[in-house]
């Protein structure tokens, strides 16, 4: 038996926000739509933003060590880069000399971060080669 990994969802201090960075800033499409959560696609994975009701949502551990980072390929790093910032969202690298802020214009290397309005970094890049076993 094979599983297909075919779905992820997180839950939103902001719908509208984290809405506006997955489709608009990472170029992903909106497959349905509540006033409760989003469903995004990519056209092979479910990617479900929730409006957090509940108490406070917790804050989002970040940092090097990330307990949770999501990746996502697209077409062109470049033009990914100047929409995330277009849009307000910081793009860094964040090895071992700690968070260091990029320049969309002087990307060296062949991929960026940049978090979500949770806080939630996303690992951002044009190869195909970035994470073994993807081969779409």
């Amino acid at each position: 038996m094979s599983g297909k990994l075919v779905h992820i969802g997180v839950r939103a201090s902001n719908l509208e926000k984290s809405i506006v960075f997955w489709r608009d800033a990472l170029g992903l499409e909106v497959a349905n739509q509540t006033d409760s959560c989003c469903d995004l696609t990519d056209g092979y994975h479910n990617f479900r933003v929730f409006q957090h009701n509940g108490d406070s949502r917790p804050s989002h551990v970040g940092g090097m060590l990330d307990y949770l980072h999501i990746g996502v390929r697209v077409p062109n790093l470049k033009t990914a880069a100047e929409r995330c910032q277009e849009l307000g969202f910081q793009i860094f690298s964040d090895g071992l000399g700690g968070k260091q802020v990029l320049n969309p214009d002087n990307l060296q290397e062949e991929a960026f971060k940049v978090e979500d309005p949770d806080g939630i970094t996303v690992d951002i890049t044009g190869t195909k080669t970035q994470w073994p076993g993807v081969e779409l």
